[in-house]
């Protein structure tokens, strides 16, 4: 089996990756205005301010998207599908900070959007997801 490809982190989004490792879920979070940015960037996407804070997220939200690959378009996942990939919002973010990843599920027909998750983290400090 290939190798799963990994995040190349850059310098918006080293604090995040180091925090994942760390078993932590952070955000930027604009200081003028208060809005959560993501992806991490430079400016504020609602404000344009340059000024922000990482702050922890809570490690739970609802799934508000999923798809289920049958067929795996990178080797790496060939013994894994399917398999399922969902958009996650992440609570106490106003849906600002929704994060795209696994969902460890014995049994991809038991997801429905809406449905509770909690985000875990792999010894390597990929986030993804479980069902609550």
């Amino acid at each position: 089996m290939s190798d799963i490809p990994r995040p190349i982190p850059d310098s918006d989004s080293e604090p995040f990756w180091e925090a994942c490792r760390d078993g932590r879920l952070l955000a930027q979070r604009c200081t003028a205005c208060g809005v959560f940015r993501w992806p991490p960037r430079g400016v504020c996407p609602r404000c344009s301010a340059w000024i922000f804070a990482w702050r922890e997220l809570p490690r739970t939200g609802l799934i508000r998207s999923f798809v289920v690959p049958h067929r795996a378009v990178n080797p790496a996942f060939a013994a894994e599908v399917p398999y399922v990939v969902a958009h996650v919002a992440i609570d106490a973010t106003n849906e600002r900070v929704v994060l795209v990843s696994r969902l460890h599920v014995a049994d991809w027909r038991q997801v429905a959007v809406g449905q509770a998750v909690d985000v875990i983290f792999a010894a390597d400090g990929l986030p993804s997801f479980k069902l609550r």
